[in-house]
């Protein structure tokens, strides 16, 4: 409900968006399915394989997708997903240096011939550094707002990729000033809903982008999202490289979708001393533990074009210095257009490997923080040798480890010059602590490796987890010289610290599996919480041995075919200890009635609050069930039957009588 109200989809408007996926079957059959169920068509999304739909916000669209079968709801033939059509948001003089734009133009690349396409809140074309610049123009936000740049963050972000930095005597000249802009605006002052993202994103491919900017970003959760999906296919099929923004949130695991494609090039944050900036988020990725995000840039007090039109800055002034992973990718937009320019036959996958490669590391960061390292386009331009796959990622060694496998994974150095390249290697590592990695963890398979004019040499890295060492996350990097200029290729493992599986088996008030549920595990002295969820009621989580809260609500319905809500049970386990492999029956019959009486015998109730509450020495968590009503609610406690300090329940309720005149 929170996030509903986040993206606007409360009682401000009358219809839920939502984005029908037909997966491996036609549009056609999506759009019948639609049609058949009463919802409203907006548009085709190809590159996510699914259309924007709305709907009444009655659920009935819901109830007409969906069948029972064998005692849950299935969808209908021709629909392979729903998804809430959620909202993303948006997140020179100096920086433009400190990347090597000029000793990329004084070698006569600006990207001159090569088209940038800027997904964002729009662009002022009026802007005396954007003039000319703008090739095309499309709107996608279906009428609720103008073609106006009334946030500023288009603006900004499209000056700092070709901005000419006529306002300001060349000083605030953007990476790129000779490429072309294509400008689609998908986001308005409330963010930016992914239908209107998916059209935009096929239509810069369709026109023939080389390099599309998103700064924009939401949460990521294991698995493809439709975002991810079409940033996959969409390169795939037009040949286009998405430099997309890491996201703000800061914090570790916390890379966004869609920067989290595999195809996206991730673009985190630094400073003018090129330490890791603290709003910049950090990899893994969420679900396998890839490395992400894959390059960073300066993203701390940009200064780029300040919109006419825009909310941000002063009045009549010209620029305006913004923060954030935003600023920071089109500084590496930019550099993929110089770098498009430079050799116009590589592929997305080439540009992105080339940027990566020849980025600069700061060696006191985790390459969960930095990827590859800080964009430097002027060694890009003269790269001649690149890696196939630009980082490795080892992936997560489950605990205990004196049993693990060795991993090892290749590396394939493309040599795209005219004569044979003979390149050192070296590695180097470090463990969770910063120190090195242990001897023996992390090992190459040669010294030196030559890579003949316009062929490939293969080398191989490989992970022993067996020897000796703290549990955690490891990074490193393979270092290629090239003519005394490194080749950098990160990598990255998780070493799991001890861990155990923890099966929640949710049921309803007749002992059914059910897929009703809302539960959360609280892991309460890292401020940690997960949401898992399956519609089987079956889910397990691989979690660090500590102590755990677990919350619950467990709703029991009428039917499958008209649904009614008829209880909501709140069930919550105190404490945990997760010493071993645990299954917990979240189950809804060990919850017993919420009953509640007033003086007033004519009284009817009206609402009620009932919340678990747990005071902890180092936060306090909840969980709340809310209902216009007082009855039909139930409570229980999960495990053994424990008295815990600073666990209780809370009830508020209120009661009223009907006036004479009804009210």
């Amino acid at each position: 409900m929170t996030t509903l109200m986040e993206f606007g989809y409360d009682d401000r408007r009358n219809d839920l968006p939502l984005i029908v996926g037909y997966g491996g079957g036609s549009v056609v059959s999506a759009r019948g399915a639609v049609t058949a169920a009463r919802g409203r068509l907006v548009r085709e999304l190809p590159g996510a394989r699914g259309v924007a739909v709305r709907s009444a916000r009655n659920g009935g669209l819901w109830t007409r997708l969906t069948k029972a079968h064998a005692g849950k709801r299935v969808l209908v033939p021709g629909v392979a997903k729903v998804w809430l059509d959620g909202v993303r948001k948006p997140l020179l003089a100096e920086s433009v240096p400190q990347v090597g734009a000029p000793v990329a133009w004084q070698a006569g690349y600006d990207g001159s011939g090569v088209t940038v396409a800027v997904l964002d809140t729009g662009v002022d074309v009026t802007h005396p550094d954007l003039s000319g610049r703008v090739t095309s123009s499309a709107n996608f936000t279906e009428g609720f707002e103008d073609d106006r740049d009334h946030v500023g963050h288009g603006t900004h972000v499209a000056s700092t990729i070709a901005g000419t930095g006529a306002a300001s005597g060349g000083r605030h000249r953007g990476v790129a000033p000779a490429a072309r802009l294509l400008n689609g605006k998908i986001c308005v002052e409330f963010g930016c809903p992914e239908s209107w993202i998916l059209a935009g994103m096929q239509r810069a491919a369709e026109q023939g982008a080389d390099v599309v900017n998103m700064s924009l970003g939401a949460a990521d959760a294991p698995g493809a999202d439709p975002l991810e999906e079409a940033v996959e296919r969409l390169t795939a099929q037009y040949g286009t490289l998405f430099v997309v923004s890491a996201g703000n949130s800061g914090a570790d695991a916390s890379v966004e979708s869609p920067a989290s494609a595999d195809a996206a090039l991730a673009v985190g944050a630094v400073d003018k001393a090129d330490a890791i900036a603290s709003f910049s988020s950090r990899g893994p990725r969420v679900g396998d533990v890839a490395v992400k995000p894959d390059i960073t840039a300066p993203g701390v007090n940009i200064t780029a074009a300040r919109g006419g039109d825009a909310g941000i800055g002063e009045p009549g002034q010209p620029y305006v210095a913004l923060r954030g992973t935003s600023m920071a990718a089109p500084h590496v937009a930019g550099a993929a257009a110089i770098l498009a320019q430079r050799h116009p036959d590589w592929s997305p996958a080439q540009l992105k490997a080339a940027l990566m490669g020849s980025a600069r590391p700061n060696p006191g960061l985790s390459v969960f923080a930095q990827g590859a390292g800080r964009l430097d386009v002027g060694r890009a331009v003269n790269t001649r040798v690149i890696a196939d796959p630009p980082s490795v990622s080892f992936g997560q060694q489950l605990w205990p480890h004196h049993d693990d496998t060795r991993i090892t994974k290749k590396i394939s150095l493309h040599n795209h010059g005219s004569i044979d390249a003979t390149l050192p290697l070296r590695l180097r590592a470090a463990a969770p602590d910063g120190n090195p990695a242990p001897a023996g963890m992390f090992s190459i398979s040669t010294a030196s490796v030559t890579v003949a004019a316009g062929s490939r040499a293969d080398v191989t890295v490989t992970a022993d987890t067996r020897v000796d060492g703290p549990d955690g996350r490891y990074s490193g990097q393979v270092i290629a010289e090239q003519g005394g200029i490194p080749i950098t290729i990160p990598f990255g493992l998780d070493r799991e610290p001890e861990s155990y599986n923890l099966t929640l088996l949710h049921m309803n008030r007749t002992g059914e599996p059910t897929d009703l549920y809302a539960t959360s595990v609280w892991r309460p002295d890292l401020f940690d919480v997960q949401d898992p969820y399956d519609p089987d009621g079956s889910v397990t989580l691989r979690l660090p041995k500590a102590s755990y809260i677990i919350t619950s609500t467990v709703a029991d319905v009428s039917s499958e075919d008209d649904p009614v809500e008829t209880a909501i049970t709140l069930l919550a386990h105190p404490r945990l200890e997760l010493t071993e492999n645990r299954t917990v029956a979240v189950d809804a019959r060990r919850g017993g009635p919420v009953t509640l009486t007033v003086p007033r015998a004519d009284a009817t109730g009206r609402f009620l609050d009932l919340a678990a509450v747990f005071n902890t020495s180092f936060r306090t968590i909840s969980k709340s069930v809310l209902g216009f009503q007082v009855d039909g609610f139930y409570a229980g406690q999960l495990g053994p039957d424990q008295v815990v300090d600073g666990f209780g329940t809370s009830i508020q309720a209120t009661w009223a009588t009907t006036a004479p005149d009804g009210r």
